[in-house]
């Protein structure tokens, strides 16, 4: 993606450094006040980054995740080939634990880990495999932007909550891709952005994304989405998601399910974005997914420039759930890097993967 304040046009949230041999991450929490690159060069640093949301957004943790795996492989190169497993079984463990509700991490470290250990512990085989990982990414979000431009009509005003562009997704983006494309194709599209309260999302990243773009576009508190939808100022809503299951289900970040009954009840098309790796082949249902539960101070605080400010009453308890779920009736369709698909049409493409 572009950074303008850096004269920068591609860049990646998460990439691997051949010259460091490290990890490279924007650190997402400092946009778009300061644009800071973090190395890590342990998986302990790693895992500690995917709490702390120094990287966020389902793709981008499953990349972290899966350079995570080529790390261990680094740490374990001088054990004993019995001690081998062992310790790398740990450490995906230990990758596993730090945010339990997007399925990419999942996906992804396993995938990586499984040539790990399918070709003796080589650092080699296994970075490859993670960066052929994080490519197919980035080449899956640019099919998302071409089918959902699609969508977009001349003079769209779309919704969009969280942040599903390009730090959330490695590069270019899910729910953003089709925005962009538009753009590009001379579209006059709007956006509106949920400002994605507790931690700001998508006032903080989106609106900056949007921007290096140069699209327009304006910030409003979550609260105000049905209002707008209500006096026929939104024509449809476009946003990610961290989990989908075969019924079609979706988990995404908390608000999402608000979004999805106003826009039901306005009869506003309601499309969600995400790269096949999301999908969810193995749960049965909603029931089944560990929604994260975050620290109350996200709530009782606002962060800006690392500066941490109360703006509750101090002695309250808070509830931070960072994710709901959305069932399939409420979504008119689901885009993806085969197509934009309706409920029907997404359940024939994931059969054709379980047969």
């Amino acid at each position: 993606m572009k950074i303008k304040s850096l004269g920068l046009e591609d860049v990646r949230s998460v990439e691997w450094n051949y010259n460091t041999q490290a990890l490279q991450l924007v650190d997402q929490r400092l946009i778009p006040f300061r644009i800071s690159f973090v190395q890590l060069s342990s998986v302990k640093e790693i895992c500690s980054a995917i709490k702390e949301m120094v990287v966020r957004g389902a793709p981008a943790i499953g990349a972290t995740a899966a350079f995570g795996i080529v790390q261990a492989i680094k740490e374990i190169e001088n054990e004993s080939s019995n001690n081998k497993k062992k310790m790398l079984d740990e450490k995906l463990k230990q990758l596993l634990k730090t945010r339990p509700t997007a399925v990419d991490l999942k996906n992804f470290a396993s995938k990586t880990y499984e040539i790990a250990v399918g070709s003796n512990f080589s650092m080699k085989v296994t970075l490859e495999r993670a960066q052929e990982l994080a490519d197919r990414m980035v080449d899956e979000c640019k099919l998302i932007g071409k089918k959902g431009a699609e969508l977009i009509q001349d003079g769209d005003t779309i919704l969009t909550h969280c942040n599903a562009g390009p730090m959330a997704t490695i590069d270019v983006g899910t729910a953003l891709a089709p925005l962009f494309e538009a753009n590009r194709e001379g579209k006059n599209i709007s956006v509106i952005v949920d400002e994605t309260r507790p931690r700001l999302q998508g006032a903080k990243i989106t609106a900056w994304e949007l921007e290096q773009e140069d699209i327009e576009h304006k910030i409003i508190p979550d609260s105000a989405a049905a209002f707008l939808m209500s006096k026929g100022k939104i024509n449809r809503v476009i946003l990610g998601a961290d989990r989908c299951l075969k019924d079609g289900t979706i988990s995404n970040k908390i608000g999402t399910l608000s979004v999805a009954i106003s826009a039901k009840y306005y009869d506003i098309p309601f499309y969600s974005a995400f790269p096949w790796s999301t999908i969810d082949f193995q749960s049965e249902s909603s029931d089944d997914f560990d929604i994260e539960f975050r620290d109350e101070k996200e709530i009782k605080y606002v962060t800006s420039f690392e500066e941490e400010m109360l703006i509750a009453n101090p002695t309250s308890n808070a509830l931070n759930p960072a994710f709901d779920i959305t069932p399939p009736n409420l979504i008119t369709g689901y885009i993806t890097s085969r197509g934009v698909l309706n409920r029907e049409n997404l359940n024939k493409e994931i059969l054709k993967e379980t047969k």
